[in-house]
Parts: C-alpha cells; sequence; structure tokens
C-alpha cells in the first residue's frame, strides 16, 4: 500500500501538468520558425552588432559598416529550412583580415544566445566560410538567424557539418 501511495505522489504532479497543458488555448501561428527563437525587432542602424578580435586588436563593426564592405551573392540550400537561399555575403577571410587573425588561430565565433563554435580560422576560410549580412534581398530577421550570421555553400566542407553555422553572431574572437 505504502508503495502504491509513492508511486501516486510521484505520478500526481505529471497528471496535472498534463491537464493544465492539454486544457491551454492552442496559440495560432502561420508561420513557423525552423530555427526556433522569438521575434525581435531590427538592430538600429549605428549599434554595434558584431566585435572582431584577436589580443589587443578589436574592430566593432555596425549593421552599416558591414553593408558598406565588399560583398557579393551566394545561393545555397539552406539546412535549417530545406530549400534554396540566395544570400549576400562577406568572406569570412575579409573579417579576419581585419584584426590579423590568420591559419592557426583558435577561432571562436559567439552568438546571441551565448552559442560558440570554435575551430582554427584555417578551418574557416579553407571550408569557404561566409558572414550572411541579408537573405533574399532583404535583412536577415532576429527570429531567423540573423541579423547577420555564418553560412557555408554546397562545395565546402562544412556544408552539411551544422555546428560552425552561428546564427545571429555578435562576435569572433581569437582564443
Amino acid at each position: 500500500m505504502k508503495r502504491q501511495f509513492k508511486l501516486l505522489a510521484l505520478a500526481l504532479p505529471l497528471l496535472l501538468t498534463f491537464s493544465l497543458l492539454s486544457s491551454a488555448p492552442a496559440i495560432a501561428s502561420n508561420h513557423v520558425n525552423p530555427y526556433g527563437a522569438s521575434t525581435m525587432d531590427p538592430p538600429p542602424p549605428n549599434s554595434i552588432i558584431l566585435v572582431l578580435s584577436n589580443g589587443p586588436k578589436s574592430v566593432s563593426l555596425t549593421f552599416k559598416q558591414l553593408q558598406a564592405l565588399k560583398s557579393s551573392s551566394i545561393t545555397i540550400n539552406e539546412p535549417f529550412v530545406r530549400k534554396r537561399q540566395s544570400f549576400r555575403v562577406i568572406p569570412l577571410s575579409v573579417l579576419f583580415n581585419m584584426v590579423g587573425i590568420t591559419g592557426t588561430d583558435k577561432v571562436a565565433t559567439t552568438a546571441l544566445n551565448a552559442y560558440v563554435y570554435t575551430n582554427t580560422a584555417a578551418n574557416f576560410t579553407s571550408a569557404l566560410g561566409y558572414l550572411a549580412i541579408g537573405r533574399d534581398g532583404f535583412d536577415i530577421p532576429y527570429d531567423q538567424g540573423g541579423p547577420i550570421r555564418i553560412i557555408f555553400p554546397g562545395k565546402s566542407k562544412w556544408s552539411k557539418f551544422l555546428d560552425p553555422w552561428n546564427w545571429s553572431l555578435i562576435s569572433i574572437t581569437v582564443k
């Protein structure tokens, strides 16, 4: 009898939770976000959105400054939404050069949600890494991995290795 009472005491909170969840109103949504983030307003044009650092050398860039850098357009099979998308991109090598990041330097890319991916600069550049600053002619919303994110083209060794695809990037730092 004591054993059955203990099991009931353990199960009761779960039953109550499921009961409350099943009676909660459904949230209507016309948009399913594959990135799993909530909606945020875009950053102000002159606010710093990316910090590059290598020891004492540091560069802080606004979105406006990133847009002024030489960029190109690439179309990739975007693995998170499983469709082809065109991105306005800057090669990571260009950003690395701004603060003297080279070859064997260990580079940590950090996202707004504190996700960090670390690898050597040589691996990022040999994988043809890009900083995406726009998608399909528009800014990339925060809730879709923006306003800036790291991407890799289909011919990259990291096109299907998703760990380095850092979203909502805020810094690139030598560790």
